[in-house]
């Protein structure tokens, strides 16, 4: 961990934007809260207990691991486990879990369900599973006739309760007909089911499937980058919902380089100065999970960052040549030269003034805004803010 950059993650801003987001939700509707790969990064535990205040009821998780994670701190909603689990034994310490009710599987063939069914058995216990339909993504979950026996095979089972019917839209954010498309198949199949239990939720929208429109709502929405503050596909919005972003990220120049005008920087020699110029170091590169596709090449813009200087002066500076392993060079302009070297750059900004959002930022570098967020490594230190998003910069507490 270096102590020149700063990932800052507002928890009070995180509850801010569950109640938002769950303030569009019929009182029949529930929210769970996807915290799946330590919560894109930002911390699991933290970001689990900022979501039950704000309202959440559920949380999702990807891993056996990242559920078993969630229990030693003795989280109290319940726990979906998204990805296929196969191979567990009797003795295995999430049964516990399972046995209580608190954590749930989702199924996505006839394999893992006979396996799920025959280690409930032996525990003596009933385990609570959502049947996941693909219907589009052609990634997990079954489809057609396939979810039909599965979903059957559940209600039929003595030893698995149907807790849930799930899938998951391939482009909610961006294209309607095809989302469209999707929730129709998901629908005409629920059809052929018939009378599901009482109990059994539906659930197919995620972020942006939940703002775009109620019809996806069912009996449970998915949360994931909404409680962050964005919601993907669809930045606007997040700007007309009122979320605020929860993360920024941080660092500052070490290091001031002169240029002459032809000058070319970094490996490759990618980019060259248009103008004479100032480069500034920014001690982030790839190994703190900047993208390598952030810097300005001949052929390509690249990402920009906000600077600041104690003197009030202001610029954006974009990400030139290639993003090295431990470090950036930036653009300061001519005028940068008189600086000094005491600047703060900001990489992802927390508010429209402190530089990129998120997704702009990612957008800039050519990946998704979950790709950027879950990459920014643990060489970068975290510090966490419980209090109101009115609150000072010194309500941040340092990350243990």
């Amino acid at each position: 961990m270096h102590l020149d950059s700063l990932l800052q993650v507002d928890l009070a801003a995180i509850s801010h934007n569950t109640a938002v987001l769950m303030r569009m939700l019929s009182p029949e509707t529930a929210c769970c809260g996807v915290v799946k790969a330590d919560a894109y990064g930002l911390g699991a535990c933290r970001v689990a207990e900022a979501l039950q205040l704000g309202g959440m009821g559920m949380l999702a998780v990807f891993r056996v691991e990242e559920a078993l994670d969630l229990l030693s701190v003795e989280i109290g909603c319940p726990i979906l486990v998204l990805g296929p689990v196969r191979g567990l034994s009797t003795m295995h310490p999430l049964m516990p879990g399972l046995a209580s009710g608190q954590v749930e599987l989702v199924l996505h063939d006839d394999n893992q369900l006979r396996d799920v069914e025959r280690i409930a058995a032996a525990s003596g216990v009933t385990v609570g599973v959502h049947v996941e339909i693909d219907s589009g993504m052609r990634r997990g979950g079954s489809r057609d006739s396939d979810a039909l026996t599965l979903i059957h095979g559940v209600m039929k089972s003595k030893a698995i309760r149907l807790a849930g019917v799930m899938t998951h839209f391939t482009d909610a954010g961006r294209d309607t007909a095809s989302t469209t498309h999707e929730h129709d198949a998901f629908l005409s199949l629920m059809d052929r089911v018939g009378r599901l239990p009482r109990d059994c939720k539906l659930h197919v929208a995620a972020t942006a499937a939940t703002v775009r429109s109620t019809d996806y709502h069912h009996d449970l929405v998915r949360i994931g980058l909404g409680w962050a503050g964005w919601v993907p596909g669809d930045p606007a919005a997040s700007r007309r919902l009122g979320l605020k972003p929860a993360v920024s990220w941080t660092s500052r120049v070490i290091h001031i380089h002169q240029l002459s005008a032809g000058d070319r920087v970094g490996y490759g020699g990618l980019w060259t100065a248009p103008r004479d110029t100032c480069i500034g170091l920014v001690p982030v590169g790839y190994a703190d999970g900047l993208p390598p596709t952030a810097g300005a090449t001949a052929g390509r813009p690249g990402a920009r960052v906000h600077v600041v200087a104690p003197n009030g002066w202001q610029a954006e500076a974009p990400i030139v040549g290639t993003v090295s392993m431990d470090q950036i060079a930036i653009d300061l302009g001519p005028a940068g030269r008189s600086q000094g070297e005491d600047l703060t750059v900001t990489l992802i900004g927390a508010s429209d003034d402190a530089g990129a959002s998120l997704p702009e930022f990612a957008s800039a570098s050519g990946v998704s805004p979950h790709q950027l967020l879950v990459g920014i490594g643990h060489r970068v230190r975290r510090a966490y803010r419980d209090q109101p998003v009115d609150q000072p910069i010194s309500a941040f507490a340092e990350a243990v």
